[in-house]
């Protein structure tokens, strides 16, 4: 059924007709309308999802900022995708399919060439759906800059910094990243200058604190080492107790370690420095 002028109509309920034109102004509406519902309701279903996947996942169990960060991404590339696809069906009411698909390569061309640091950082923020580089809540150090990360999407990394300013990194400029939330050790070394005079007394005292340290300090992973960093005798020697204690427990056991040191040395009657 067609207008007097050609024009295509369309019959609704068998009487109502409505011109090509409004045909595709409602098609539209109703494919935004459709984008508009699933964008809101996709952090519904996507959680669960990715829930279940990291609850039943033979590898390592994620955690609650791993799942948080993978969530957040998957949200932001479903988001993507479905703003991509109505728009791709509403230019189809206008284009045909092979000049569609000739658009969308000239587009996808002139997008990679004009705007290549943005396109990066797309594509950068799907491979952190695949490298657990860090999360959401986790300290690390980007461009020389520490901060606990608070949002991660497509585009940018969020960072906010022990001084309170808010960090927001590029995700396709970050090369390097010091994560200090997965560390395996800590140190709890202590360096101590003695009198060269008294060397060999204050390397007998050294030996048995490192031995009582091993036994006494359970955030110990290895014995103390005592070692001379720069091997030069002078009138004073410098000894470094070379400590490796769990993570995060480096300042507790400098504080022991200083404190038996101060209390052998001190027993032995032997002074410290010049």
């Amino acid at each position: 059924m067609s207008t007097p002028s050609g024009i295509p109509i369309f019959d609704i309920f068998g009487g109502f007709v409505l011109p090509l034109v409004i045909q595709r102004l409602l098609l539209i509406f109703i494919y935004s309308l459709l984008a508009w519902i699933l964008l809101r309701f996709v952090p519904y279903f996507v959680h669960p999802l990715v829930y279940s996947r990291a609850r039943f996942s033979r590898r390592a169990i994620w955690n609650d900022r791993r799942i948080a960060t993978i969530t957040g991404l998957l949200v932001d590339l479903i988001r993507v995708f479905i703003v991509i696809v109505a728009l791709v069906f509403s230019l189809s009411l206008y284009v045909d399919s092979t000049g569609l698909f000739t658009f969308l390569g000239l587009f996808s061309a002139a997008l990679g060439l004009g705007a290549r640091p943005v396109v990066s950082d797309y594509i950068s923020g799907i491979i952190f759906l695949f490298e657990d580089l860090y999360t959401i809540g986790e300290k690390v150090e980007i461009f020389g800059i520490e901060g606990t990360v608070e949002d991660i999407n497509l585009r940018t990394t969020h960072m906010r910094a022990p001084s309170g300013e808010l960090f927001v990194v590029p995700n396709g400029e970050i090369r390097n990243v010091r994560n200090f939330a997965r560390g395996t050790f800590s140190l709890g070394t202590v360096q101590v200058d003695v009198k060269s005079s008294k060397l060999e007394e204050v390397t007998a005292v050294l030996n048995a604190v490192a031995e009582a340290a091993a036994a006494a300090i359970p955030e110990l992973i290895a014995p103390p080492e005592i070692i001379s960093a720069d091997g030069v005798i002078g009138a004073q020697t410098r000894f470094t107790l070379f400590a490796k204690t769990e993570y995060g427990k480096g300042a507790v056991v400098r504080r022991h370690l200083l404190a038996m040191i101060h209390e052998a040395l001190a027993a032995a009657g032997l002074e410290v420095g010049g």
